[in-house]
């Protein structure tokens, strides 16, 4: 029995004019049309979310589940269509249920717009009064009324319209020929229609002024909440090696538009895991928490390139706006910032001057430069993962390159100095590599002082390699203060927060990261951690095992939440993970004192002395003076500024402490704690600048 099924779709007929004709008189340009006219169907209909039901011969039957997205095909289309070898396509659109037999289509819907593609003409499209009944409260989409047309099987006339946008053919009414019943309809309905024609116009006219103001401010797009995620641009370049160019654009695109303050961009990392998903739209706008989506195609070859980009809202699942880009290479900046600029008009964002100058800066002018910039960004990335040498020297090479061809190319210094940055932070402390990072982030400085990359680059290069809080700190909070929705600052000026003592201002730097890039481990990992210095155990529990979820090889994540489990005295629980996370790992890569915690409060007094002889541990096992001796030599070595009074007096309350609540040593150390704390909460408190921006609300 055959398979039957119906569905509500707009459907899309193409047919190339006079193609059996041009078969016989020059067969070799004939199949040079239809190779172009094949290749940009089926790439223009899969970016446009369509299917191509059916081919006939040098035509096709396409359905797309919205009008919108129909139309915007059929546009690509044709541009891409005048292109050398021209292609004279008509196309037709009706929207009406199809009916699916097997791999074949069928039904009125499909019949009606059959009958209007075969009355156009040449680099035309036409559709029915329900296409534009649905858009017509689109000023993007500009139509003209063609008349009212009897078709062959077709029981009711229908009024076509024709396309007007820029660079259509809009056919003129007594040229037309199709599938009519005895051809155009008589004089007197002729009359008819054209009086129809002419009161609806007048009526287009009056109403326009009072409409036009309301078209254009919200041009379509109907979230309350400014908000997008940019979703990985497919390469559709014959070269493979090229994915690093699209992901590269993808990057570059959601970095201009996270420079508008009033918008909340998704950051890169969590929108680049929906590379290759099959989920649609709307589910990875729930999960990542955002009203628009961007999503498009890249295409280089040699020094032509191609960008298509479509924004779509994400509750109506209608396209909002799209664009297709067919320049030189040497365009790409100009290309990125087009983008940037009618994504922010679309979503109604108001661009600042400083905004629009930022957007519009161009990084370098050394194309090749930039390619080796994106080469070795992308394999930073692989070994922030890996740790792997070839990784780090693979990079290191990269960035090199395009220094030397652009020496003042100040985002290529800045991520040279971020990828020593991490060598020191994951590797080891080598002090060859903190010179060459501090050399490196100055020269970029140098060059370009405003950058947000530069200054998150160079406040942690200032914390976590020379020790300078200070310094480091404030550069991180400017940078926050004129990008409050930059999220790899909020997470570097959380962590800053966490150093100097005021944990609790840290928790809204990262909720606010959190909601930027909501599937990143390290945030929920640093959330968690911030919850533990604030003693709200069950909280940090929550974000540990979100971590996990994130990250399930995360070691460290998996002794955090032992830790937690143990702090909690879910002995048990915290024994287990703790087996599972240390099962086969090398004990250097063991977070000593989290596991020796855990040994003593489990009662062994071995183990946990021989992983880490920790102040905490001591006070568990109640070795009273170790404990002392060691927090006072830990208290002394602490680097300017740095403060942990809110910890100890948050966890004050835990027994392990009754040995020492109360010793004048102990009392004395607090009391040194909290008055450096006083000092930095006067000095480094952001209460004031804490409150969210709208767009992340």
């Amino acid at each position: 029995m055959q398979q039957q099924h119906r569905q509500l779709a707009a459907i899309l007929f193409t047919d190339i004019v006079g193609y059996t004709a041009l078969m016989q008189e020059n067969e070799q340009q004939a199949v040079a049309l239809i190779k172009h006219y094949n290749t940009a169907l089926n790439q223009l209909v899969s970016i446009h979310n369509g299917r191509v039901l059916n081919y006939y011969g040098d035509g096709s039957l396409c359905s797309f589940p919205s009008v919108t997205e129909a139309l915007n095909c059929a546009i690509s289309l044709q541009k891409e269509l005048q292109s050398v070898p021209p292609v004279p396509l008509r196309i037709g659109l009706h929207v009406g249920e199809v009916f699916f037999e097997e791999e074949k289509a069928l039904g009125d819907g499909v019949n009606v717009a059959s009958r209007i593609q075969s009355l156009g003409q040449a680099n035309s499209i036409l559709f029915s009064k329900e296409i534009f009944d649905k858009i017509r409260n689109r000023p993007e989409f500009k139509s003209v009324s063609l008349g009212i047309f009897e078709f062959k099987n077709v029981q009711e006339p229908l009024e076509v319209f024709a396309l007007a946008t820029e660079g259509l053919h809009i056919p003129q009414k007594e040229t037309l020929e199709g599938k009519l019943k005895g051809g155009l309809p008589n004089n007197r309905k002729s009359h008819r229609s054209k009086i129809v024609i002419a009161i609806v116009s007048i009526l287009l006219l009056v109403t326009a002024f009072l409409i036009y103001s309301s078209f254009f401010q919200q041009a379509g797009f109907t979230g309350k909440e400014k908000s997008i995620a940019v979703l990985p641009f497919n390469n559709m370049s014959n070269e493979k090696d090229n994915e690093y160019f699209s992901d590269g654009i993808t990057e570059e695109i959601t970095n201009q538009l996270a420079k508008i303050a009033n918008l909340k961009v998704i950051a890169r990392t969590s929108s680049m895991l929906y590379k290759g998903s099959k989920k649609s739209i709307k589910e990875i706008a729930e999960e990542l928490g955002v009203a628009s989506v961007l999503q498009g195609s890249v295409q280089k070859s040699g020094n032509v390139l191609r960008i298509s980009a479509q924004l779509i809202d994400a509750r109506t699942q209608e396209n909002i706006w799209t664009e297709k880009y067919d320049r030189e290479f040497k365009d790409v900046f100009v290309i990125q910032s087009e983008v940037a600029q009618n994504i922010a008009y679309q979503l109604n964002t108001k661009l600042t001057k400083s905004e629009k100058a930022k957007i519009e800066k161009v990084p370098t002018k050394n194309l090749q430069a930039y390619e080796y910039y994106l080469q070795g960004y992308q394999v930073h990335q692989k070994f922030y993962l890996t740790s792997r040498q070839e990784d780090f020297n693979t990079s290191k090479e990269f960035f090199e390159k395009a220094i030397k061809l652009d020496s003042n190319y100040a985002l290529a210094h800045a991520a040279l100095a971020d990828l020593y940055n991490t060598y020191t932070n994951l590797i080891k402390k080598d002090s060859v590599l903190i010179d060459l990072q501090v050399k490196e982030i100055n020269i970029a400085n140098a060059i370009d002082p405003d950058l947000d990359y530069i200054g998150s680059v160079k406040g942690n290069i200032l914390i976590s390699s020379l020790g300078n809080i200070e310094e480091g700190y404030n550069i991180l909070k400017n940078v926050f203060v004129r990008s409050p929705n930059y999220e790899s600052n909020l997470f570097e000026f959380a962590g800053a927060q966490m150093r100097v003592g005021l944990i609790d201002e840290a928790t809204p730097l990262l909720d606010r990261a959190i909601k930027l890039n909501p599937l990143s481990g390290n945030n929920f990992a640093m959330r968690a951690y911030n919850k533990f210095l604030l003693n709200k155990i069950d909280e940090a529990i929550r974000d540990e095992e979100t971590t996990i979820k994130l990250e399930p090889g995360s070691y460290s994540a998996m002794e955090g939440l032992a830790f937690f489990y143990t702090l909690q005295g879910r002995l048990k629980e915290a024994e287990d993970r703790l087996a599972k996370s240390l099962k086969g790992r090398p004990v250097d890569k063991v977070p000593q004192a989290l596991a020796a915690y855990c040994y003593a409060r489990l009662g062994d007094k071995k183990k946990a002395l021989q992983y880490s002889p920790d102040w905490r541990v001591f006070l568990v096992l109640g070795m009273k003076e170790d404990a002392l001796k060691n927090l006072i030599r830990d208290d002394s070595e602490q680097i300017p500024f740095q403060n942990d009074y809110l910890y100890f007096k948050n966890h004050l309350s835990y027994k392990e402490f009754d040995i020492i609540r109360d010793d004048p040593r102990f009392k004395a150390l607090m009391e040194k704690k909290r008055m450096q704390y006083e000092i930095n909460k006067k000095k480094f408190s952001i209460a004031g600048l804490l409150n969210e921006p709208s767009s992340t609300k």
